[in-house]
C-alpha cells in the first residue's frame, strides 16, 4: 500500500519532466533557421520548387515568386542548396518545396529608379529582374548640373511609381 502512495507520487514527476522535456525540444526546433519539417536525408526532386521572398529595402516592398529548381539540383541536400543559395536564407526545405528569402538594397519591380550611369549620366532605370535594374530610357542629363543638394540622392536612386512622377520631378529641377 505504501508502495501504491510512492507510485501516485511519481507519476506527477515523470509527466512534468515529458512535459519539459518536449518544451525544450520544441524550443529547439522554432529557434532553428529551417522548419522542424525537414528532414537531413531530404534530398531536392526534379520539378522542387522555389518559393522566394524577395524584400526590397529601398521601397519596403516585398515580392513572392514560385520558379522550378533546375535540374541541375535534383539530389541536392539541403547544405548543398544552402552552398548554392548562399545569399538566400533558406527558411523550410523539403524535397519538393523550398522557401527562400533576400533582402536587396534596391526598388522593387513596380517602380521607375532615376539614376547615373557609369560616366554620370541620369538614366530611367526599371528593376526588371529582380535582383537588378535595367536601363530603359537614357536622360540627358549630367549628374554634374544637379543642384548639390540632389547629387547624393541621385547617386543612390530615386524611386518613382510611374513617368508622370518622373516628368514632375524633372520639371521642378530645370526651374
Amino acid at each position: 500500500m505504501q508502495s501504491d502512495r510512492k507510485e501516485r507520487k511519481r507519476a506527477p514527476l515523470f509527466v512534468l519532466l515529458a512535459v519539459a522535456a518536449a518544451a525544450v525540444m520544441l524550443a529547439i526546433l522554432l529557434r532553428s533557421p529551417v522548419s522542424a519539417v525537414s528532414k537531413s536525408r531530404d534530398t531536392v526532386e526534379e520539378n522542387c520548387e522555389l518559393i522566394q521572398t524577395l524584400r526590397y529595402t529601398r521601397c519596403g516592398h516585398e515580392v513572392v515568386r514560385r520558379v522550378r529548381a533546375d535540374k541541375e539540383y535534383k539530389g541536392c541536400t539541403l547544405q548543398q542548396m544552402q552552398q548554392a543559395f548562399a545569399e538566400w536564407d533558406i527558411t523550410s526545405f523539403s524535397a519538393s518545396e523550398i522557401e527562400m528569402s533576400r533582402e536587396l538594397p534596391l526598388y522593387c519591380p513596380e517602380h521607375l529608379v532615376v539614376l547615373p550611369d557609369g560616366a554620370g549620366m541620369l538614366g530611367v532605370y526599371e528593376n526588371h529582374y529582380g535582383d537588378g535594374y535595367a536601363l530603359r530610357t537614357p536622360l540627358d542629363i549630367s549628374i554634374a548640373a544637379l543642384p548639390e543638394s540632389v547629387r547624393e540622392t541621385v547617386h543612390l536612386g530615386i524611386g518613382f511609381a510611374g513617368e508622370q512622377e518622373i516628368e514632375s520631378w524633372l520639371e521642378t529641377l530645370e526651374s
